[in-house]
């Protein structure tokens, strides 16, 4: 359990002090000087963890603590409130802050001049919600920097097969014995340890760092910070849906997957009989999609190809 030095506790404060002074005096022992993390606690600032939380959930651990390490603090609600609206400040998303500039000239620049839909469009990491998930000076360092911060996944490596031939591509996965490689090309490739002897890392992100004017710069900030992904839409109408889209949940058709697990039985259990245990071992991966957060597994799409 960390120690806080009482006098940290006990300084009197005036309830209508500033977030600043306050998180200073009350957290700076531990956390650091601007939230930038000690020996004795994390880092608040750019935190994706605290990230995730809401004020009110910053709110709730100032109050009560957390198990076996911080203590809670008996402060009055003013108090409380301004320390975690200034803690949620340090993490505060690009989307929230969202970079002044002219929108429409920066997405002109992103899928023209500044060629990035080329990649991104394509093999490169997908941008829909990267406002969310990046600071504004995170997103900044990706642009000026990318090598500093390489999404998970995109990683390029150069696999040296054991006939001497050698791929190129971002090692989408890796695990103890497999590699999931996705080529320059878009192409996937599926190998396991058996058919390649070397796996060479590369330190550098294959994206470059921009180049563009001060204008064209402040502008594509502008348009990245505003993609915050796809706004959820109203709930359909039950009474709204016909007789036939019910039947197609009752009874499916051969091949079609209406709910979660397949079907009302919940058996995950396909009709088909185009693969079999004769032909399985000749699937080939055609699609990958790495999801994001731990611990949920990867998604693969397997087509049987010359199975017919």
């Amino acid at each position: 359990m960390r120690l806080i030095p009482v006098f940290a506790l006990l300084l009197p404060i005036s309830s209508a002090a500033p977030p600043q002074p306050l998180f200073a005096q009350r957290c700076a022992v531990c956390h650091g000087g601007e939230g930038g993390g000690s020996d004795r606690g994390p880092a608040l600032a750019g935190n994706r963890r605290v990230r995730s939380r809401s004020t009110a959930d910053i709110e709730n651990i100032i109050r009560k603590g957390t198990p076996g390490g911080m203590p809670g603090f008996a402060l009055p609600e003013t108090q409380v409130t301004q320390l975690a609206s200034y803690v949620r400040s340090l993490n505060a998303t690009a989307f929230e802050t969202q970079h002044e500039g002219d929108v429409a000239a920066g997405e002109r620049f992103f899928r023209g001049a500044g060629r990035c839909s080329s990649c991104h469009d394509r093999t490169g990491p997908d941008l829909s919600n990267i406002a969310r998930q990046l600071t504004l000076h995170e997103l900044e360092q990706s642009l000026d920097d990318p090598s500093a911060r390489i999404a998970p996944g995109y990683g390029v490596v150069d696999v040296v097969l054991n006939n001497g031939q050698t791929l190129r591509g971002f090692a989408r996965s890796r695990g103890s014995h497999d590699l999931q490689l996705q080529l320059l090309t878009g192409e996937f490739r599926l190998l396991i340890d058996r058919e390649y002897r070397e796996i060479k890392s590369e330190p550098m992100s294959l994206m470059p760092a921009l180049r563009a004017t001060p204008a064209e710069r402040r502008d594509l900030l502008a348009y990245l910070s505003r993609l915050g992904g796809v706004t959820p839409g109203p709930i359909m109408d039950r009474s709204s849906a016909t007789p036939n889209a019910f039947d197609a949940i009752l009874h499916p058709r051969p091949g079609d997957w209406p709910t979660y697990y397949g079907n009302l039985f919940g058996n995950r259990y396909s009709t088909l009989d185009q693969i079999d245990t004769h032909n399985a071992g000749r699937l080939q991966l055609q699609w990958i999609f790495p999801i994001q957060y731990q611990p949920l597994e990867t998604r693969r799409s397997l087509w049987a190809g010359s199975c017919t």
